[in-house]
């Protein structure tokens, strides 16, 4: 199976009590409306944060607001969902090199 690096992956963190982890996820699962639809539905519990990421283009983004809010649009919005900015966190902004395995 070839996997196309210049796409947009996700990856859930999730509260455990004692320990944080990150939700694993199958390739073809990693859609936002399956996330959503996900955590709304209690496959995924203690959601601390939602990223997006694109290993081709050096990008991720804190898009927890956006999934919770989806998942629940009764609560009320900007809730603090996350502690993690919701700016674009760019390869450079961070100090890290681009680098891509063939």
């Amino acid at each position: 199976m070839s996997l196309n690096a210049d796409t947009t992956f996700y990856s859930i963190i999730c509260d455990l009590g004692q320990t944080v982890y990150a939700q694993e996820l199958d390739v073809e699962e990693m859609r936002f409306n399956k996330i959503v639809e996900d955590i709304r539905d209690g496959q995924i519990e203690n959601v601390k944060a939602v990223f997006e990421f694109n290993p081709a283009e050096g990008w991720s983004n804190d898009i927890t607001a956006d999934v919770m809010a989806a998942a629940f649009p009764e609560q009320d919005e900007d809730d603090g969902y996350s502690d993690y900015r919701a700016e674009r966190i760019t390869g450079a902004v961070a100090g890290v090199e681009h680098r891509m395995a063939a």
